[in-house]
């Protein structure tokens, strides 16, 4: 008896050490609305990557009538994504993807309606088109984006395959000549009206609920998005990977050593910062010039701050580089944070 002990013993320390994660769990819970309303009768689910058609990690019981869930999973990054009963309503989080420690998460999902794509001829057979309205609380949404990805990669973030020309007041948009292809639709209405960079609070953006959308030869693909309103965000920062890595945060200041308020820091991991997506941003800096950045990895980035977000800085845009290096770079190793970094910036001047 006392030898069956001691081998049960073992052979459970053997699978605790093979599979931690199964003994470590972190709990997600959090309200999924429809507007300003509560929403019952939504599962959440968790799925690797945006791509919201492949299998669940695992799902949440159904929201009760507070629109309040629950949910475990061992620590990782996850994307959120929730759907009711008859499919009519499909949620999403605004900070997808995720990143779970082992503390408890709130993780709020905001639904919209689900509307199904219809096709008509396209007067190319070689080519296809997709068109449609966005719309915002029910109502036409002008001067939104709306961006074609063809995968999940980069988490549905940056310009993407296409680009389509700000919304008209009837909230209309399309994408003609497209190579015969599954296509990721994400919309967004930035408050400062540019294409690109994060989506601030009171922001709108949307995710179409009939991703991935088949675009074939020949055809027009026909499709409403519906925008929801960026709400507060808890995390500290945007990457366009995931924010597995170190994390880094500071000051931004003015020549006085003053902080600034509304910049962005950004890491990028080559040299020559041109007009390539970063691999990580902040939000805007608070009163002081704070700011942190989740890093999506250990490695070398070229660190520096400014107000907009693509494009060439602009004439009298507060803008400036990490200069504690020649190139501007610092390096990160796995499992240290780099504090008290501090980046000074002022109006961009053209001579």
């Amino acid at each position: 008896m006392k030898r069956l002990l001691s081998l049960t013993i073992l052979l459970f320390w053997v699978i605790s050490l093979a599979v931690p994660s199964l003994l470590v769990a972190a709990m997600i819970e959090g309200r999924v609305v429809s507007g300003d309303e509560p929403l019952a009768g939504v599962v959440v689910t968790a799925h690797a990557s945006l791509d919201f058609t492949t299998k669940a990690i695992t799902h949440s019981v159904v929201s009760d009538s507070d629109g309040l869930y629950q949910m475990e999973l061992p620590p990782g990054t996850y994307a959120l994504f929730g759907w009711n009963d008859d499919q009519s309503q499909f949620a999403f989080c605004g900070r997808n993807p995720v990143n779970l420690t082992t503390d408890s998460t709130w993780v709020g999902l905001q639904a919209v309606p689900v509307e199904t794509s219809k096709g008509t001829l396209y007067n190319d057979d070689y080519s296809a088109a997709i068109e449609g309205q966005v719309l915002h609380d029910g109502s036409p949404l002008a001067g939104a984006h709306v961006y074609l990805y063809l995968d999940v990669a980069e988490d549905l973030k940056g310009q993407g395959y296409r680009l389509s020309l700000p919304t008209a007041a009837d909230g209309y948009f399309r994408f003609d000549g497209l190579p015969e292809s599954n296509y990721y639709l994400v919309v967004r209405h930035r408050q400062n009206g540019q294409r690109v960079g994060p989506v601030q609070e009171g922001d709108q953006f949307g995710i179409y609920p009939g991703n991935p959308l088949t675009a074939r030869s020949g055809q027009v693909q026909h499709v409403k998005v519906h925008s929801v309103t960026k709400l507060k965000d808890a995390s500290g920062s945007e990457t366009f990977g995931r924010a597995t890595g170190p994390v880094l945060s500071g000051r931004v200041v003015d020549p006085a050593g003053q902080g600034v308020a509304g910049v962005h820091v950004f890491a990028y991991v080559d040299r020559v910062i041109g007009h390539q997506r970063p691999a990580a941003i902040s939000t805007p800096t608070v009163a002081d010039g704070r700011f942190l950045v989740n890093l999506p990895e250990p490695g070398t980035y070229y660190v520096g701050a400014r107000e907009a977000y693509g494009d060439s800085p602009a004439p009298g845009e507060l803008f400036g580089m990490y200069e504690e290096s020649a190139d501007h770079g610092l390096t990160l190793e796995k499992g240290n944070n780099l504090d008290n970094v501090r980046i000074v910036v002022e109006p961009v001047a053209i001579f």
